[in-house]
């Protein structure tokens, strides 16, 4: 009885804590380079400034964000006031983030779908850059989350483009693609993910951590990728991104879509001004690049060879 009893307190002993594990996964995955990378995720994150091209705020004197539209480096105090019936003036997002609809190099006239659009910074990118032109389906599931995404786009876009151009839905992104395919010619998935920089700034999170937690969103992630793939028309663009640091959730799942699909699929490597190559996307680390975590992948489909069937 007392034999037993021990062995069981030794077993106690040696089961690891959340933090335990969460250092192990990922010392595993980066080497020598996770001490220096977990210091920069527990670092005061920088932000990059989108400035309203239909509100009023004047961004002379700001530093351009490597020169792409309504994109500037946010100075250490920059304070806006939101007024009644004025436009939101400026939106504070992680400048990694923008590189994934920067990416998808919308144009006007283009049908943009959002997956998991909130809390919206991702959406006004593309909302700004399709210039009343085309449409902009904003979703999100979340009723939380979409009534922040539906108050960012009616704060800081024109009240007449949500009468033809611009519209927000709550669908589950798993399970578009069994109402509409070959819909939208640019599509953003910026999926669920780990976001490890979180659960390091939760110790309530970080206790509970378990390499169960990557697994199971890279199925939620590998879903939502695949509907996703079904309604981008052929010819057209697809961003897959996420704020994790986990492979599992980033090139392992454009690596199941990649070997389902095969050749449907072309794997672009566009030209970004930070971050770092994986096998199938971008990797971008605060411990080098100042901000991130941030990882994309953009695809593009095939166009349908001429005589096919639906070309």
């Amino acid at each position: 009885m007392g034999k037993n009893s021990k062995s069981k307190n030794q077993k106690k002993k040696k089961k690891k804590s959340g933090p335990e594990l969460f250092d192990e996964y990922y010392a595993d995955i980066y080497g020598e380079r996770w001490p220096s990378l977990k210091k920069a995720l527990l670092a005061e994150k920088e932000h990059t400034i989108l400035v309203n091209p239909y509100g009023d705020f004047n961004p002379n004197g700001l530093e351009s964000f490597y020169q792409y539209p309504n994109l500037y480096v946010s100075p250490h105090k920059v304070t806006i006031e939101e007024k009644e019936n004025e436009k939101l003036p400026l939106y504070f997002l992680d400048g990694a983030s923008a590189l994934a609809p920067l990416s998808l190099n919308i144009l006007p006239g283009d049908d943009v779908l959002d997956l998991t659009a909130a809390p919206g910074g991702k959406s006004l990118i593309m909302a700004y850059a399709l210039k009343g032109k085309g449409t902009l389906t904003a979703n999100d599931k979340s009723e939380n989350r979409r009534f922040r995404l539906h108050s960012v786009l009616k704060k800081s876009l024109p009240k007449e483009f949500f009468l033809h151009h611009v519209r927000v839905t709550g669908f589950d992104a798993s399970g578009w693609c069994l109402h509409e395919k070959e819909a939208y010619n640019k599509i953003l998935l910026d999926a669920p993910c780990s976001s490890e920089r979180h659960v390091l700034e939760s110790p309530e999170h970080l206790k509970e951590w378990r390499l169960g937690r990557t697994k199971r969103l890279a199925a939620l992630q590998w879903s939502m990728l695949a509907s996703a793939w079904l309604v981008l028309k052929p010819g057209g663009s697809l961003v897959y991104s996420t704020c994790s640091l986990s492979p599992l959730e980033n090139d392992r799942v454009v690596e199941k879509l990649v070997k389902k699909f095969k050749e449907e699929i072309i794997v672009e490597s566009p030209t970004l001004p930070l971050g770092e190559k994986t096998q199938y996307g971008t990797l971008v680390l605060p411990d080098r690049a100042g901000m991130g975590p941030f990882y994309l992948s953009l695809l593009n489909k095939k166009p349908k060879a001429k005589g096919a069937k639906g070309a």
